[in-house]
């Protein structure tokens, strides 16, 4: 799967030998998360999520607390990580 800006996607659970929480995640993966329901896709700034609740904060556990901007919705909806190009 492709982001709009050109970022390939992939779920959370194909990216687990990257790191399963927000400290072990290195730098150029990005969080993304996708409404299952209306299929919005909106950025996550992991630094702030980092902040707020802690940097041990496992990435599955991120996933269930995802709620849409657009609809609301909190069923179902997906956390992916994108890998950003590396010169």
């Amino acid at each position: 799967m492709r982001h709009r800006r050109s970022i390939d996607l992939m779920p959370r659970e194909d990216a687990a030998e990257h790191g399963s929480t927000l400290a072990q995640l290195p730098e150029w993966y990005v969080l993304v998360a996708r409404c299952a329901k209306c299929r919005h896709q909106g950025h996550i700034d992991r630094r702030l999520i980092g902040r707020k609740c802690g940097y041990d904060l496992s990435l599955n556990a991120l996933a269930r607390t995802l709620k849409c901007s657009r609809c609301n919705n909190g069923e179902g909806n997906k956390l992916l990580l994108g890998k950003l190009p590396r010169d």
